[in-house]
């Protein structure tokens, strides 16, 4: 890669050759997740296979929007990695080899914590600033906030950029398609007879430890700070990954009813969540800033807004979280 530095093209040669002959540059859209289809007859590695070639096509067919400077882009780019790194923190079990997961885990993190910036940037001003604008009565004030965001989110995406052509992404690719294609973890030394069990059989514990996970992190919800309720997000997130990339091995209606509530409860903590990014984010647009007071305050303002709104919405969530435990999960159904 240092030598001759590549990069992938998600799209076939058809593809290629219909928009070359159409006279059109490669198009700019956000490609959403579509349902991963696994046959529960499939050995572990040949799902966990499967599920790598899914993640990894969802973040290339991306990458063209991310680098444009599309939201989208960059969510689903992450959606790829967070179901990447679920996968592989769901097999983990099954003796893959320590070393390999942890440098996929560890590069994948890296790429994640990039894109992560801009991410965070584009829910600021829509999830944050924009609802709550008339929480701000010095217009002055939001036009300094907005000029920060905007300064600020060219400076991620300008980061987005030099992260994906860089040759440390597309080693970073190739070596996940070659991992999983050879199955290199055969290579590390382990017997892993749990990796030639089908699918169907194996699937259910690995979606266990998950659900316990998130039990554990809803003990003593009323009283959990905003860094607990940011892990008992990520383990609902984590389950509902596993879920997902799971689902087609039982009954859909089932497995969409859980996986909607799971769904429903992790946007209900974003949003709380959002505000406690905005307040370490706030200070960070403000910083260097010769209207830096201005910032603050008009940052502030919508801050408090948003936790207002949010007061009255505690008691909701705990009452899901209270069905979602009693809830009988659709791999035991």
């Amino acid at each position: 890669m240092a030598t001759a530095p590549l990069r992938l093209d998600p799209r076939s040669k058809a593809e290629r050759g219909y928009a070359l002959a159409a006279g059109r540059a490669k198009e700019i859209a956000t490609t959403r997740a579509q349902p991963l289809d696994l046959d529960p007859q499939l050995t572990g590695e040949e799902a966990l296979k499967r599920i790598g070639h899914y993640c990894l096509d969802l973040i290339l067919r991306n990458e063209a929007a991310a680098l444009a400077g599309r939201p989208g882009g960059v969510h689903q780019m992450r959606v790829g990695i967070r179901r990447l790194r679920a996968a592989l923190s769901a097999f983990r079990k099954m003796l893959l080899p320590d070393d390999q997961r942890w440098w996929a885990s560890q590069e994948l993190r890296w790429l994640a914590d990039i894109l992560g910036e801009a991410r965070n940037l584009d829910v600021f001003k829509t999830a944050v600033v924009d609802p709550a604008r008339g929480a701000v009565a010095d217009r002055r004030e939001l036009r300094l906030l907005g000029q920060a965001i905007r300064d600020r989110r060219r400076a991620a995406y300008s980061a987005v950029e030099e992260a994906v052509r860089s040759p440390r992404y597309s080693t970073l690719i190739l070596r996940l398609f070659r991992w999983f294609d050879d199955r290199d973890w055969q290579n590390g030394g382990t017997e892993a007879e749990e990796l030639r069990q089908p699918i169907g059989e194996s699937a259910p514990a690995m979606l266990d430890r998950r659900h316990r996970a998130m039990e554990r992190r809803c003990k003593g919800f009323s009283e959990q700070s905003p860094s607990e309720r940011h892990q008992l997000r990520i383990a609902l997130k984590k389950l509902r990954y596993s879920a997902e990339l799971f689902s087609s091995l039982y009954p859909l209606p089932l497995a969409d009813q859980f996986t909607q509530r799971l769904k429903h409860l992790q946007d209900d903590l974003g949003g709380a969540n959002d505000v406690h990014v905005g307040e370490t984010l706030v200070p960070q647009l403000a910083k260097g800033m010769p209207e830096a007071a201005g910032i603050v305050t008009s940052g502030r303002r919508l801050l408090e807004w948003h936790k207002r709104r949010l007061r009255g919405e505690e008691k909701r969530i705990q009452e899901d979280l209270r069905l979602l435990k009693e809830a009988k999960p659709f791999w035991r159904a």
